[in-house]
């Protein structure tokens, strides 16, 4: 093949050519698929449990006196600054201590880390009884 042959091939000037981007410009696109949060459980069936709730700001005052004092230890000169207060989650930690649990049972050598709990959307909520 020749160097002609091969700018025609590319550029379409032959009926080749013309064919592949006809072709081309045919092709459909398929959807892109729906995300899951596991083989067989789409993501819009579930929602995630947050790890930590925000604290009312009334209760702030306190949270933040001691985590200075206990952050400053024994260096009085020391700022802090506290941008958020938050309360762990009690529904979270429930779910991470049984899951890790039931997986220590096999494995008890083992460690593990949750990264994300999910609860399943109850229908009840968004549809009328």
């Amino acid at each position: 093949m020749g160097l002609r042959s091969m700018l025609r091939n590319l550029f379409g000037r032959s009926a080749g050519g013309r064919a592949r981007a006809t072709h081309a410009a045919r092709t459909v696109v398929a959807a892109p698929p729906e995300p899951e949060i596991a083989p067989g459980y789409p993501a819009r069936d579930w929602e995630e449990i947050p790890p930590y709730l925000p604290v009312d700001p009334a209760e702030h005052r306190e949270a933040v006196i001691i985590a200075t004092a206990v952050a400053a230890a024994d260096r009085p000169e020391t700022s802090f600054s506290v941008k958020r207060v938050s309360l762990a989650n009690p529904e979270y930690r429930r779910v991470a201590c049984i899951a890790t649990a039931l997986g220590a049972g096999a494995l008890p050598e083992s460690s593990f880390v949750v990264k994300h709990v999910y609860r399943q959307k109850s229908l009840e909520e968004t549809h009328a009884a």
